[in-house]
């Protein structure tokens, strides 16, 4: 067959095999035929990239003719480590630009947000990063993409999220100015294309790109960690996405199995706002606030999932968002970090004296009054954030493991970013149940904490917490969206075409955490838990999200477990106040519970404080505490491990 120059559109496997593929969605019939997993298809701005028709080849033969090139320069000077041309960071920087490029990174400050607001829109910005790669990476007489204008383009059109005119729903927007500025930082330009080249190296047939990713990630560590020693410079806008950046590399890359690598960056970020400080007029420009207001939700997330307050010396509510919906989602997750914190310290109380009953008692009003804010937050939503059920799965589903779609109901929403945050609320209003029932248990002491009216109305409100989520979990993953326009994940990418019917990564990026919360969840049931830990596996070996493995493979349940391990540190002391009674007022019910004195109980210490969960945070520490579940408790059978 004569080549025509117009790229393949079969899928990746049916092109490595020298096959026609019949393209059908999500896979193809000819791997199925075969027995093996449709790898997908490229998207569609890659198919335009490698188009190299006799049209294309003229118009970009013009622009040869019309456009001076500088000659590229070694700035960084790694000749030694890049052996291939196309990953030089050099190839980054134009000659007129190289001169100062070293100065730059050594002199330019904070000031450079007060010219951030002159910049176009996001989506006026993508075409001019594009354009501006374009023109430092294209060499004469080649059409073949170099791999870093592929890297970029990539991760733009999947992991940057571009928001609608007078909304701030996007992710990673702000990048896109501070790239397009004149000169931009040199740890900047490093840390973005170590993670673009992380974030094609995952792809299906990329891995070979991996380790090259790894050298750029190393430069940029070295150049931001040289820049912070720089106050003018550790204050500025570009070090503060610099670092974010490096902990997107951290979700993305499989060589780093833990989740050490993406907090540490996280907690680097807070260190930067903490040093530059939070008052309002050191974030007067758009692109710093919406920087910080980033830096705010992700420090958040970091914080509950480990079950610690955020740092007390910054006003994280300094800086307003301009949208009331993500500022009041703000501030109950700050209060969701600070209960998970508190949480751990007061229901791990040894002594029942009349001080830590009312202690806890406090605790447990706290959870239901932030559980009534989470609520609250729901009702107030303008319209467009309603939530459709668009489909009923009644047939059996043969492997959850990897369907996408648990049998039962399916939800659509307006766009993928609402549906990132309802998830939250969920997964929050969980962990608000596990802090009430780990107080009802310490408040029972030996009694049985299932046997009270709370535990049965906590199970009834996280059954269909956790249902929720499953039922969210086809529309992330683009089920039946060739028939139903609905269940579309409608989303301004920065990159391709808005009509792409591929899942994009991002997607995996901010379901992720809600599926781990819900499959360790006590009210999960067995099949639920293996459609969401299935879904974890297949966001890490097919989206690439390698932080999602980590998730899947977590033996904890809550709030069972932190109960056992509440009640195995326990000194057998007795309760020094008279009998209790506790009135409990739910969102959706009230209860009163009497509560007897506690009887002295023994300590069979199976499992040390040292493998707690508030210090280290639950993520850290969970192969410490699945060996030691298993060495105590032979033969007993635990959920979820």
């Amino acid at each position: 067959m004569v080549n025509t120059g117009k790229p393949s559109r079969g899928c990746y496997m049916c092109r490595a095999r020298r096959i026609k593929c019949d393209e059908g969605k999500p896979g193809c019939m000819r791997c199925q035929k075969s027995k093996r997993v449709c790898p997908g298809y490229r998207d569609a701005f890659e198919l335009k990239l490698r188009d190299e028709s006799k049209s294309t080849k003229k118009k970009h033969n013009r622009r040869l003719n019309q456009t001076q090139y500088p000659v590229l320069h070694d700035v960084v000077n790694q000749a030694e480590i890049y052996q291939d041309s196309f990953l030089d960071p050099a190839l980054f920087y134009p000659a007129a630009a190289s001169s100062s490029r070293i100065s730059h990174s050594r002199n330019s400050s904070s000031s450079s947000n007060s010219s951030q607001d002159s910049f176009r829109s996001p989506e006026e910005d993508v075409s001019s990063v594009v354009s501006s790669f374009t023109h430092h990476l294209t060499i004469r007489g080649h059409m073949t993409t170099p791999l870093n204008q592929q890297a970029a383009c990539f991760f733009l059109a999947n992991f940057v999220l571009v928001p609608k005119a007078g909304t701030m729903r996007g992710y990673f927007d702000f990048t896109l100015p501070l790239l397009k500025q004149r000169d931009p930082s040199q740890g900047l330009l490093l840390a973005f294309s170590a993670v673009s080249l992380a974030a094609l190296g995952t792809r299906p047939n990329s891995k070979a790109l991996l380790p090259k990713a790894d050298l750029w990630y190393l430069n940029a560590l070295k150049e931001i960690n040289s820049a912070l020693r720089d106050p003018r410079l550790a204050s500025s806008d570009s070090i503060l996405v610099s670092v974010m950046l490096m902990a997107t590399f951290e979700q993305l890359t499989p060589s780093r199995l833990k989740i050490g690598g993406w907090a540490s960056h996280i907690d680097g970020a807070v260190a930067v706002i903490k040093s530059r400080g939070s008052e309002p007029h050191k974030w007067q420009s758009k692109i710093a606030r919406e920087i910080f207001i980033s830096v705010r939700a992700h420090m958040t997330i970091h914080c509950i999932a480990n079950s610690k307050a955020a740092d007390p010396n910054v006003d994280w509510m300094a800086i307003e968002a301009d949208d009331p919906v993500v500022q009041t989602f703000a501030a109950a997750n700050l209060k969701m970090a600070a209960l998970r914190a508190d949480t751990d310290k007061t229901t791990t109380l040894k002594v029942h004296s009349a001080e830590n009953t009312e202690i806890v008692k406090k605790l447990l009003q706290r959870a239901q009054v932030l559980d009534q804010e989470y609520l609250d937050w729901i009702k107030a939503l303008p319209a467009g954030w309603e939530i459709k059920t668009v489909a009923w799965v009644d047939s059996a589903v043969q492997n959850l493991s990897t369907s996408l779609v648990h049998p039962g109901r399916v939800d659509a929403y307006g766009e993928l970013w609402m549906a990132y945050k309802y998830n939250i609320v969920r997964s929050c209003r969980l962990f608000i149940y596990s802090t009430i029932l780990r107080c009802v248990a310490w408040l029972g002491n030996s009694h049985d904490y299932r046997l009270t009216p709370e535990y049965t109305t906590a199970a009834r409100i996280c059954r269909q917490l956790v249902e929720d989520i499953v039922a969210s979990v086809p529309y992330f993953f683009g089920w039946n969206s060739e028939n139903d326009v609905t269940m579309k994940a409608r989303a301004n990418f920065a990159c391709g075409s808005s009509d792409d019917p591929s899942v994009k990564p991002l997607s995996g990026i901010f379901v992720m955490w809600p599926l781990f919360t819900a499959a360790a969840s006590d009210f999960a049931s067995p099949s639920q838990r293996i459609f969401l830990r299935g879904r974890l596996k297949h966001i890490a070996e097919t989206m690439g999200i390698a932080q999602a493995l980590i998730l899947s493979e977590l033996p904890l349940v809550h709030p069972s477990l932190y109960i056992m391990r509440e009640r195995a540190n326990l000194m057998p002391t007795a309760c020094q106040s008279d009998d209790t009674t506790v009135t409990i007022t739910e969102a959706e019910a009230t209860a009163t519970v009497t509560l007897a004195p506690a009887p002295p109980q023994q300590q069979n210490g199976w499992l040390p404080r040292s493998f707690g969960f508030g210090e280290n945070g639950f993520f850290q520490n969970a192969v410490a505490i699945k060996q030691h579940v298993q060495e105590y408790l032979e033969g007993y059978e635990l959920t979820g491990f």
